[in-house]
């Protein structure tokens, strides 16, 4: 395959990334070729892109993998990418949206559990991961580039200024860890903040038995909307204005904040709360 790089297509097609649109192109080699090894891809495997960009990582996606299926909102990205790289028969490209994309009509003859990457848009971040853990049986693992101030709020522990809704529902149902930052010159354009590579793992069997999800959410949510309060005042409409009374049966002190208590903590919670409400 020829080697091109994103300054060049970027110059060859007179192609200006588009802010609200959220497109810093990653545009250094040797990281990209970081995130594809983190990826560790077989052979025989499918790879789910979110934001394909230019096709630069795409392309060396499909030199290792069975196929690639890469989601892309801009069709002038898609265009660039198809023409550059039409050489490449295992890659099929989707115009959408990737938070409005049905997800399992994309991959119904995929191999599942499915491997994703992407340099994701800052501003939806967090929005992706939900869809992705709302979509987790789709998928074995995620390599993703994201801001740093929320990767540090992905991984952080219980009882630090940045643990909140995102770490608790994310590693309820999954594995995170941060991989390497990327500083703002190895984008086009230079992004304002640092990024940094993830890596979360989704498990084959669920990490904790959570028997309501659509609650537990509910519950971690509403915990935080007040985080400078008590659990149990935070929490005080979900406890009918605290008739219902689960602290001494979930072994929780009511007096601790949200962001004392541990993931396993608002499980049990939640499971004791189900059948009351």
């Amino acid at each position: 395959m020829k080697n091109v790089t994103v300054g060049r297509l970027l110059k060859k097609h007179k192609i200006r990334p588009q802010k609200k649109l959220g497109q810093n192109f990653l545009a250094d080699s040797n990281l990209i070729d970081k995130l594809i090894d983190a990826l560790d891809i077989y052979p025989d495997e499918d790879i789910l892109e979110i934001g394909s960009g230019l096709g630069v990582l795409t392309a060396k996606l499909a030199q290792q993998a069975g196929r690639v299926l890469a989601i892309e909102k801009d069709p002038r990205l898609i265009a660039i990418a198809q023409n550059e790289f039409e050489e490449l028969k295992n890659l099929k490209f989707y115009e959408a949206d990737f938070l409005k994309t049905d997800l399992k009509s994309i991959l119904k003859n995929a191999h599942l559990p499915i491997k994703v990457i992407g340099n994701i848009p800052y501003y939806i971040s967090s929005q992706i991961l939900f869809k992705l853990l709302e979509q987790a049986p789709l998928f074995q693992c995620a390599i993703l580039t994201i801001q740093k101030e929320v990767a540090l709020r992905l991984t952080a522990e219980v009882g630090t200024k940045d643990y909140g809704i995102l770490a608790i529902l994310l590693n309820s149902q999954a594995d995170c860890k941060t991989l390497f930052d990327l500083a703002p010159e190895v984008f086009i354009p230079p992004p304002e903040v640092t990024s940094t590579a993830i890596k979360i793992t989704f498990p084959d069997k669920p990490l904790y038995p959570i028997h309501n999800p659509i609650l537990f959410k509910k519950l971690v949510k509403t915990a935080f909307q007040q985080r400078r309060k008590t659990i149990k005042n935070s929490l005080k409409n979900i406890l009918k204005n605290n008739r219902i009374k689960p602290w001494s049966s979930c072994e929780i002190e009511p007096e601790l904040r949200p962001e004392q208590l541990t993931i396993e903590q608002y499980v049990t919670l939640a499971n004791y709360l189900d059948p009351l409400l």
